[in-house]
């Protein structure tokens, strides 16, 4: 039975090795049950034409140009309804056009910007300290004053004086007053530091914190091209493998149909058709994953840039090879250290400490300073009263009375603290330990750099390697899948071969997508290191995506 099958399998090849010939495709006399399997022959061809298109050609990787304004969402935005994170929106950018959005909206580099601004302020707040300092006191006041005694013995007996006397005052007898003041005032004040050591100190070290903010900022726009770059790449490997993916998918359909139409010939076993039912089920949910992963790439990409909720970004380019490193290994390594934000920024954090230490050690120094005022006051008694019980036959109203005064001062003065059981001692003693502490974190920096450029630097190597083996495999997988494609059609082949070839195949494709997105990560990673930026928020910012020439 067995023989008798393959013998009609290879009488069959034989058949469609002449339909594959250019005659007609049904011969007189075809069996019905067989022309669904003639009809495949036909497709053949452009099975392996869309296998072939699934990997484009690298193309010029030029920017589309600038894209519309997408201002990022407020830093305080938080979506209250779900329509205000449905995607309504779905924007294809090339790279270079995804890192010009991320500069204008990224919030660590805003963050950085407003660290450079605020140590702006501090430098202008201790320049100032170097002027004096000029003040006016204004003021109008009014006040009332009352009070009162009362005699506890009468003078009557002592004085002589009688109950008709305007002296006399009885025992128990009050008297009181009231005064109504209204003043005014006006001064001036002039407050100057001549000589001050923790003055001079303190702004070295705020010039010092200024630039630490500045080259971090720097730093972050080298890190947010890196950032940016990576999450671009990855969404462009995850659109190849679900491409990829969809052919798998539509090839295994059509080996399934062609699986079936054997089987109803008889020509095939059923586990041959249960077997390609099930690989076609896992080509679908390889698919599903492909598409999980290319829209979480997607939303990844697109937090990452900081665009309105209801946008998401799609990437305009297929995946495509950077140029090779134009450098050697130890120039990029000397490259890489020279005019680095990271060690900079670690060595103006080492000078700011030592100023720090040398402001603090200038507290016991003394200090020298001018200062004057002058000032001038004018007061108005209204309608002051006394009543004197028994006296004066009644209460008195003495006449209002004005009143002035001037002054002015000058002088100097000297603090110096002379005695401080310690206190700036170990302040100045902490400060410098930082410094030591900061300077062995530069020399670790240092060697993490060169680590980081030694890795890149292979990987880059090792992809483009990968690469070429890659197309090399690719190559001899796509002929090991013709033949064994058409083996199997022919029945000179079991489906089990054809299964493996079809996953030889899949993989290989895959392979190179993921190597020619290895070598563009590793560039990105080199270019990290070594890519040119502003050290000066507000100056034009450009950010390329390859390495500058000299």
């Amino acid at each position: 039975m067995w023989l008798t099958r393959r013998l009609l399998r290879g009488a069959l090849g034989a058949c469609g090795l002449f339909l594959l010939s250019p005659q007609p495709l049904f011969a007189q006399g075809t069996p019905e049950a067989l022309r669904p399997l003639l009809r495949s022959f036909e497709a053949y061809d452009r099975d392996l034409e869309r296998l072939d298109r699934v990997l484009p050609p690298a193309d010029s990787g030029r920017s589309a140009g600038p894209l519309p304004s997408l201002p990022a969402p407020t830093a305080a935005a938080l979506p209250q309804e779900p329509a205000d994170v449905a995607i309504t929106r779905r924007l294809k950018v090339d790279l270079q056009q995804t890192i010009d959005l991320a500069v204008q909206n990224d919030p660590l580099l805003l963050q950085q910007i407003a660290g450079v601004e605020e140590q702006q302020g501090w430098l202008r707040s201790v320049r100032g300290r170097f002027t004096p300092v000029v003040g006016l006191d204004l003021g109008v006041v009014y006040g009332q004053e009352a009070g009162g005694n009362k005699a506890w013995k009468g003078n009557g007996d002592v004085s002589g004086y009688g109950p008709n006397s305007p002296f006399y005052v009885p025992t128990g007898g009050t008297n009181s007053y009231q005064t109504n003041i209204g003043a005014g005032f006006a001064g001036l004040y002039l407050v100057y530091e001549l000589l001050s050591f923790e003055r001079s100190a303190a702004l070295a070290e705020v010039t010092a914190d200024l630039e630490v903010s500045r080259q971090r900022y720097a730093d972050r726009l080298r890190q947010l091209q890196l950032d940016v770059s990576e999450a671009y790449y990855r969404l462009q490997l995850a659109d190849q493998l679900r491409r990829i993916r969809q052919v798998v998918v539509d090839n295994d359909q059509v080996i399934l149909d062609q699986v079936q139409a054997l089987k109803t010939a008889a020509l095939v076993p059923r586990v041959d058709l249960l077997r390609a039912q099930a690989r076609l089920q896992q080509s679908r949910f390889r698919l599903e994953q492909a598409e999980a992963l290319r829209l979480g790439s997607q939303r990844r990409l697109s937090n990452l840039v900081n665009v309105p909720f209801t946008v998401t970004l799609e990437a305009r380019e297929a995946v495509r090879l950077q140029p090779p490193w134009p450098l050697d290994l130890p120039e990029t390594i000397v490259r890489g250290f020279a005019d680095n934000p990271q060690l900079q920024a670690l060595e103006a954090a080492r000078i700011a400490l030592l100023r720090q230490a040398d402001r603090r050690a200038a507290e016991l120094l003394p200090r020298i300073g001018l200062f004057a005022t002058a000032g001038y006051r004018a007061a108005q008694s209204i309608s002051p009263v006394i009543d004197l019980d028994g006296c004066c036959k009644g209460p008195a109203f003495i006449p209002g009375l004005n009143s002035y005064s001037g002054d002015w001062s000058a002088g100097l003065s000297l603090e110096w603290r002379l005695f401080d059981g310690g206190i700036t001692a170990g302040a100045v003693a902490a400060s410098r330990a930082a410094a030591e502490r900061t300077l062995q974190s530069e020399a670790a920096e240092r060697n993490a750099i060169r680590q980081r450029l030694e890795n890149a630097y292979y990987d880059q190597r090792a992809a483009l390697s990968q690469i070429i083996a890659a197309n090399a495999s690719f190559q001899a997988s796509r002929e090991a899948y013709r033949d064994s494609r058409a083996r199997y059609e022919f029945g000179l082949a079991d489906y089990t071969d054809l299964a493996d070839t079809i996953q030889s195949l899949t993989t290989a494709m895959e392979q190179r997508a993921e190597a020619t997105t290895l070598a563009n990560l590793s560039y990105a990673q080199l270019l990290r290191e070594l890519l040119p930026v502003s050290r000066q928020p507000g100056e034009p910012v450009v950010l390329p995506i390859d390495l500058p020439a000299n």
